[in-house]
């Protein structure tokens, strides 16, 4: 009962390295990755983009790794009504998570995706962190 009434969100975060943009270039990924994608960000896909994904050669600078820096990667869940009626009920956390879905919640793995896309990070990086 307390847990459900004093939570206002709850989050999970991850650290996924950032490429490198003096030895970034684009590539097209194997059809297979972007299925992948596509099943994990549902309607967050963008429709009508050609896509390139990201990666870094590695220089120099970068010690041939092709990743320089940080992004953070982030799961928030707000505890709506909803939420704390589930956590009260002491509901599973597939059927909480089902419903936080619902309700908009992005996961991180959809927030690395959605990354990848900006080219801020590579499909590798974020399943490296962000895996299941």
């Amino acid at each position: 009962y307390l847990l459900a009434s004093s939570m206002t969100a709850i989050m999970a975060q991850r650290v996924a390295r950032k490429i490198h943009e003096a030895c970034r270039e684009s590539y097209t990924p194997d059809s297979k990755i972007i299925e992948d994608m596509k099943l994990v960000l549902g309607p967050l896909w963008p429709a009508n983009k050609e896509i390139k994904l990201w990666r870094g050669k590695g220089c120099q600078e970068c010690g041939e790794t092709g990743y320089y820096g940080r992004v953070g990667i982030f799961e928030v869940l707000p505890v709506s009504d909803s939420i704390s009626k589930l956590i009260l009920e002491r509901s599973p956390a597939s059927e909480i998570e089902k419903k936080a879905r619902e309700e908009g919640m992005i996961t991180l793995k959809q927030d690395g995706y959605l990354k990848v896309l900006e080219g801020i990070t590579s499909i590798e990086e974020v399943l490296r962190v962000a895996q299941e």
